[in-house]
């Protein structure tokens, strides 16, 4: 089924969070984006562009601000040779489906959502299903192209296409489409009696993770560094997690690092602070002050510049549990700054995955 998200309107295409946040609805709704159009205003060409679009797509998300509301109201309903009725303080098309701010109109091929975004409140319901004939998983501790060798034989007998992308060096994500739900559903039952622990369901790794720490009930804390927070701050965006998280601390600086984790400045003189040894004293630290059933730490460097000797992307990541086990790895990044500090947060969190994977089963 061919989808669209058509967004119209200045407002939407200047405000990065805002947009932001329609993109999470409508992810959370279909499962992905298809295709994105912007426009950004209502002309004299509108009509026969959204005439188009509805010959060309299955269904349409429309997203727009109340400016231009009405004015699509009346062209939808002029396009369905439908007349326009006042609901809730709304003109929208008399046959149309209508919930508070957005409405439904079907036409012979394909449907269209259209929904009144107001900047700074939250969104309307998003109407309409679609039924997806594909879905993700991921791959750990398996590299893309190898993936792609090891289902070859799955994806011939289940008449599965699937497309892969690397999230990390150790960590493929996989979309797998077939028109045969049956089939589909076949073909997950055979990657997880092929690849057991090393496959879970969905795009993004952390709703594995925090899931888990969630049905267990444990806490989880962070001592990080070069990230700055972004850890803790990748967390709390789940609903529930004070159930598990109650804190962490951001050492940036070395005087940090040694007051508030206890390391001491021996470890931390002459760039120490980015080593192995360094990054298993801040686990230590982070026990000592939140008393975690799991630690995370990360020290390296994400900025455009090298550290002396340490060059830029080199980041140095561990895990504990609170038994004393741990797991530590080294990586070498590449990118800006932001996208290396996302890739290290990645990278710590699937370190739960190593440390016990028992604890972490599809």
């Amino acid at each position: 089924m061919k989808h669209l998200l058509f967004l119209i309107g200045d407002e939407l295409e200047m405000n990065d969070d805002f947009r932001d946040y329609i993109y999470r609805c409508y992810k959370k709704k279909f499962k992905e984006i298809c295709e994105i159009r912007f426009q950004n205003k209502t002309d004299k060409e509108l009509p026969f562009l959204l005439e188009k679009l509805l010959t060309e797509y299955d269904f349409i998300t429309l997203f727009t601000t109340s400016n231009h509301y009405a004015t699509i109201a009346k062209i939808l309903a002029t396009l369905n040779e439908d007349a326009l009725v006042l609901k809730e303080n709304n003109l929208v098309p008399d046959k149309a489906y209508f919930s508070k701010d957005s409405f439904v109109c079907d036409f012979i091929h394909s449907k269209i959502n259209v929904i009144k975004a107001t900047i700074g409140q939250k969104l309307p319901e998003i109407l309409g299903d679609i039924k997806p004939n594909f879905t993700y998983f991921c791959l750990f501790g398996i590299d893309d192209e190898s993936a792609v060798v090891l289902l070859d034989a799955l994806t011939k007998s289940y008449e599965v296409k699937i497309k892969t992308s690397k999230i990390l060096d150790n960590l493929t994500l996989i979309k797998a489409t077939c028109p045969n739900f049956g089939k589909l559903d076949g073909f997950l039952i055979s990657i997880k009696n092929l690849f057991g622990q090393k496959v879970f369901l969905g795009k993004n790794p952390l709703d594995f993770i925090i899931s888990k720490l969630l049905e267990k009930n444990l806490k989880i804390s962070f001592a990080e560094s070069c990230t700055g927070g972004l850890c803790a701050s990748m967390l709390t965006k789940f609903n529930g997690v004070s159930q598990i998280f109650e804190g962490s601390i951001v050492s940036y600086s070395n005087r940090l690092k040694h007051e508030w984790l206890g390391i001491a400045e021996e470890n931390l003189q002459n760039k120490r602070e980015y080593s192995e040894r360094c990054v298993y004293f801040m686990l230590k630290g982070i026990f000592k002050t939140a008393k975690p059933d799991f630690a995370l730490a990360i020290s390296g460097v994400t900025g455009e510049n090298d550290e002396g000797a340490i060059k830029s992307g080199t980041v140095y990541i561990g895990a504990m549990f609170k038994d004393g086990t741990f797991v530590q790895e080294i990586l070498h990044l590449d990118g800006d700054r932001e996208f290396m500090q996302k890739q290290a947060a990645m990278a710590t969190f699937c370190l739960l995955l190593k440390l016990k994977p028992e604890i972490f089963e599809f």
